[in-house]
């Protein structure tokens, strides 16, 4: 054989040895990967918090897709979440405080009317006037005084709701990065989203975190 021929021969196999190492290393496991396969670790006394925290990171590392996608009901979240109870009592009570407000106003106006009815048949013709314009004036009051208060209150749920969706918003999005999700969605009855998987219902878990991190902060 010619050097030239066996030049060829030595190119030809150190090529297809090139090619044989470089899919080696491509179908290999990288070590980002095996990383991401671990689970964070996350410390908790309560055994029904460990039990939540591993569900999350289960249902995080079970998703076929490369998005990490988990939903949370915030209906359920609304109702059970200690906070969110917290601040449907306080508009509660003031539903109930204004509630109150009003209607000891109607029970004077209600009185002040049976008095002037009452007294009326005996009543001068100015002291009538007089009584008359009590009774508007005390009408007017209550109307005024009913439109502050509901002006108020619509306020007060306004700013609570905020500061629900604030505080909500801030922890699911410190979960999310903790755990490893791309996206956590919101679903409620009537909302954009028609459907979702069951398995990517991280509700309960979300609820046990969030009661956790109250009771550890109040």
């Amino acid at each position: 054989m010619s050097k030239n021929t066996h030049l060829v021969i030595y190119t030809i196999v150190f090529i297809c040895l090139f090619i044989l190492f470089f899919l080696e290393i491509r179908n290999s496991p990288s070590e980002e990967i095996k990383n991401e396969n671990r689970q964070p670790k996350i410390e908790t006394k309560n055994q029904e918090l460990v039990k939540a925290r591993n569900i999350l990171i289960q249902n995080k590392n079970d998703t076929s897709s490369s998005l990490k996608i988990a939903f949370v009901n915030s209906d359920t979240v609304s109702k059970y979440y200690l906070y969110a109870q917290k601040v449907q009592s306080n508009l509660i009570a003031k539903r109930a405080s204004a509630e109150n407000q009003i209607k000891n106003k109607y029970k004077s106006y209600e009185d002040l009317v049976k008095e002037f009815e009452k007294a009326s048949p005996i009543m001068g013709e100015r002291e009538k006037i007089e009584k008359a314009q009590n009774i508007r004036l005390l009408e007017q009051e209550i109307l005024k005084v009913e439109q502050e208060l509901s002006s108020e209150l619509a306020n007060e749920e306004v700013k609570m709701t905020q500061q629900y969706v604030k505080k909500t918003d801030e922890f699911m999005q410190k979960i999310g990065e903790s755990i490893g999700y791309d996206y956590v969605l919101s679903y409620r009855i009537g909302g954009p989203m028609l459907f979702a998987n069951p398995k990517l219902d991280i509700t309960s878990e979300i609820i046990s975190l969030l009661n956790e991190n109250y009771q550890i902060n109040n």
